[in-house]
């Protein structure tokens, strides 16, 4: 059977699915009135209308017409309460989630909306850890903790949230998170680059055949990191600072001494300004004095504005990519563009409705975590609606904002009851009464 072309329909299909494959952890005892899945999908609904009110206005429509966006839509049977919808999800893995975003991810590979998408012969993968709840009061086992100076602690949660991104694409795809969260059988507190090895353990066979770029930080630019990343068949780059790697640089400045740092100047014109990306670059140094030290390119980049002479862009990475004059600046402006994962990323889920920080639940088992990895299934889908649904996106241009767009569908979905999300978008484009159910007047 040939696959089904990306829609919202499929995204839906693809998340009942994984619901599926839950086991309710209830016992049958226990009341039982709201399955997993209208739990699960009334969650995400309210992440993916950007509304923790919408439920309440289903209900309502639910009780005068006896049909609701939230059944049209979503597929929910009954609509549970915020409250029970936390309960229930409380003692669900957010991981039983994580194969809906291989699943998004395999069909935009497979329908070419990657392509945009592609660079140095593959894609790039940006890895950035984020904290999304904190409280000096709740925590359970999943909590990490920081002791302040006065005695205080702090308990929090955070995640890795990688992303595919690429140089002059304003949207990242999200791939699916790893929580940063303690450990069996360590004593230590877990950390970033321990998730990101788990991260690259757990999915790396996802990509297998696929060329991929890992970008990062500072933090995962160290030989046991690097050598899971080969290893994982991936390619790395990696913010290098001197201040970090003393090793690296006491060989640069050896090397510059003799003539074997090679440099490369480009000027190029961006808003009426010339600007001047001066390159330096050397392949095949040590990236540590122990052994056996790993041999990574390095390179720097100084983006500067010629009229004024100020400094725009400064930045060193390690690779393993290959670097000569074509290459270098294909390097510097991926690795530069790990900050896409901060300002299309971290900071559209913080800011732009989907509330990141926000509490939505903190419960004694999975909750947060759940509750988080839903968010981030309503932010993929409405990415990929974009890069896959014209009329969407025609919307999403006419309406301009994020906020605007999301005020739309909320109103309209609170009065009027749509037999389907194209209905809905049909009537926002054309404002066709025919795509509204018969009774919805």
């Amino acid at each position: 059977m040939e696959p089904m072309k990306l829609s919202f329909g499929v995204l839906i299909v693809y998340l009942n699915r994984a619901i599926l494959q839950m086991k309710d952890p209830r016992l049958a005892s226990n009341g039982t009135k709201y399955t997993i899945r209208d739990a699960v999908l009334g969650a995400f609904s309210m992440f993916f209308m950007q509304s923790e009110s919408f439920l309440e206005h289903q209900r309502h429509m639910n009780s005068n017409q006896g049909k609701s966006n939230a059944q049209t839509l979503f597929g929910m049977i009954k609509i549970p309460t915020v409250p029970q919808i936390r309960n229930i999800l409380d003692e669900i893995s957010a991981t039983a989630l994580f194969g809906v975003f291989n699943h998004v991810y395999q069909s935009l590979r497979r329908e070419g909306h990657l392509k945009p998408f592609e660079y140095l012969g593959g894609l790039l993968v940006a890895l950035d850890g984020t904290q999304y709840f904190d409280s000096h009061k709740l925590n359970c086992k999943c909590c990490s903790s920081r002791t302040h100076k006065n005695g205080t602690v702090t308990y929090f949660h955070s995640a890795i949230l990688p992303v595919i991104v690429a140089p002059g694409q304003s949207q990242v795809i999200s791939l699916a998170p790893e929580f940063i969260t303690p450990q069996d059988g360590h004593q230590k507190q877990d950390c970033e680059v321990a998730a990101a090895k788990r991260w690259l353990k757990t999915h790396a066979p996802e990509f297998q055949g696929q060329a991929i770029t890992l970008l990062g930080d500072g933090l995962y630019s160290h030989q046991p990191m690097c050598e899971q990343v080969i290893a994982s068949g991936m390619n790395f780059i990696f913010t290098c600072l001197e201040t970090s790697h003393t090793a690296v640089y006491d060989w640069l400045k050896y090397l510059d001494g003799i003539g074997e740092v090679k440099k490369l100047e480009v000027k190029q014109w961006n808003s009426n300004s010339s600007e001047l990306y001066s390159y330096q670059y050397v392949n095949g140094i040590p990236l540590r004095d122990s052994q056996p030290a790993m041999k990574v390119n390095w390179c720097k980049l100084i983006h500067t504005r010629q009229s004024d002479g100020e400094i725009l862009y400064e930045n060193s990475f390690i690779t393993r990519h290959e670097l000569n004059e074509q290459s270098v600046p294909l390097v510097a402006a991926a690795g530069r563009c790990r900050w896409k994962t901060e300002n299309e990323n971290h900071n559209v889920l913080k800011t732009k409705g989907y509330h990141l920080e926000h509490n939505f639940g903190h419960g004694q088992q999975h909750l947060a975590a759940c509750l988080l990895t839903l968010n981030l299934l309503a932010f993929l889908f409405h990415t990929v609606l974009h890069l896959t649904d014209l009329a969407y996106g025609q919307i999403r241009l006419k309406r301009v904002t994020r906020k605007g767009f999301f005020q739309d569908i909320l109103s309209l979905t609170k009065y009027l009851l749509f037999e389907s999300w194209p209905s809905l978008i049909d009537f926002m484009l054309y404002g066709s009464a025919s795509t509204l159910v018969a009774n919805s007047s």
